[in-house]
């Protein structure tokens, strides 16, 4: 029991600098190899955390530009000048379904459905037809398989198209689509949380706002919180 209380206090010792060590003074260079990969880790976390939001800006600022040539082009095929209402819940949407629009970008895309037809756009703007595919399909679990079948399309030939035009993949497109209306719905006071998870294909509310804090850095109740500052 002595010889072991006095390797402790020995122990001890060498931790806290005194005495001498058993080891060499191997508990100094040891402490300062753990404190540089911490640190290392930490920074890698950030740098890539930081390339992520570069990434994602980049992809919401992609997604502002096509859906002002959208609804550009929507206004050209109504006639200029002229307004630009929807076509009414009843008429056939590209799917064949009736779709109800929610916003502008959805006013302008039931427009050139209903104008012009499904094959608009073409097929070499790959980045033009996935985003009408997503935004009209918000309220379902779409997948990037989904996504590539129905713009008769290769997984590959989709992932190359989008890498090249939007500088995302498709999983991120989806994503990106869904969280920028999903803001644009929390921003509309008619809107709960849940609401407006449901609308972007969220079943479990719970998830979607884990989804979106990630995304946005802001939950969904700071988004309307922030709605409502602006409005008082």
């Amino acid at each position: 029991m002595t010889a072991t209380v006095a390797l402790g206090k020995q122990m001890v010792d060498v931790a806290v600098g005194d005495g001498p060590s058993p080891t060499g003074g191997w508990l100094l260079p040891a402490l300062l190899i753990v404190t540089t990969v911490v640190v290392l880790i930490a920074l890698a976390v950030v740098l890539r955390e930081r390339h992520h939001r570069r990434r994602r800006d980049e992809l919401q600022t992609r997604l502002a530009n096509l859906e002002s040539i959208l609804i550009g082009l929507s206004s050209k095929v109504r006639g200029a000048g002229k307004p630009t209402a929807a076509p009414t819940v009843g008429e056939i949407s590209a799917n064949g379904e009736d779709f109800i629009p929610r916003g502008p970008l959805s006013t302008a895309i039931s427009i050139l459905r209903h104008d012009l037809g499904p094959e608009l756009p073409g097929p070499d703007r790959i980045d033009l037809r996935a985003t009408i595919f997503v935004y009209e399909q918000l309220e379902q679990p779409l997948t990037p398989a989904d996504l590539a079948r129905d713009l008769n399309l290769s997984l590959r030939s989709l992932q190359r198209g989008l890498s090249s035009s939007l500088g995302c993949t498709p999983r991120e497109l989806i994503l990106a689509v869904k969280m920028r209306e999903a803001k644009r719905l929390l921003l509309d006071d008619e809107f709960r949380v849940q609401e407006a998870a449901r609308s972007v294909g969220f079943e479990d509310p719970f998830h979607f706002s884990r989804r979106f804090k990630t995304y946005y850095r802001v939950s969904p109740t700071e988004m309307q919180a922030i709605r409502n500052r602006s409005v008082a």
